[in-house]
């Protein structure tokens, strides 16, 4: 039995088909440790399956934010998404990230007052636990510090052999008989 049979289901992974996530094994495996992990995932996303993907579905449940590193104000865009619970996806990260967002890629969480708030810089900001964020390098295979991959969660979305053998074998079924497709 495969364990994404226990994590999600069919419904749910043909809204993540309708959204721009490939439906081959691997991909949907990839689509889950992105929605249900305990930190923040960083998406390794050379072809670019990640990104659209994440813009479609977020974008469909709460406001959605895209920013980088070299954005004007993005950390106001950042703390006013904490606070109200919105999305926000940096794209293009290099091998570094920012050490501005550290207080958010290992949620410091503290309850004040029955108020959920975070810390970032000398500033506290009341934490919205809608508030999602996510990470994407086109980088194919990048050398993150030990540091990185203990504050984030690395998803390899790159396409393997067998997983573009999968999509395009959707892509033929959906064109040829659409009422097969997954």
């Amino acid at each position: 039995m495969k364990f994404e049979t226990f994590l999600t289901d069919d419904v749910t992974i043909s809204r993540w088909a309708s959204e721009g996530l490939p439906s081959d094994e691997l991909s949907v495996q990839n689509g889950i440790l992105t929605t249900y992990a305990s930190r923040w995932p960083l998406c390794i996303d050379p072809q670019m399956q990640a990104v659209g993907w994440i813009k479609t579905k977020e974008s469909r449940m709460r406001e959605f934010k895209c920013l980088t590193f070299n954005t004007n104000n993005y950390i106001k865009t950042l703390e006013l998404a904490i606070k109200f619970g919105s999305s926000i996806l940096f794209e293009d990260i290099d091998t570094e990230i920012d050490p501005m967002i550290d207080p958010v890629l290992e949620k410091n969480i503290t309850l004040e007052a029955g108020v959920e708030m975070l810390t970032m810089g000398d500033q506290k900001i009341e934490y919205n636990p809608d508030f999602r964020m996510f990470m994407t390098t086109k980088i194919a295979n990048p050398n993150y510090t030990p540091e990185i991959f203990g504050k984030t969660m690395i998803i390899n979305f790159s396409v393997t052999l067998l997983g573009l053998r999968d999509q395009l074998l959707n892509e033929v079924v959906g064109y040829e008989r659409p009422e097969l497709e997954v």
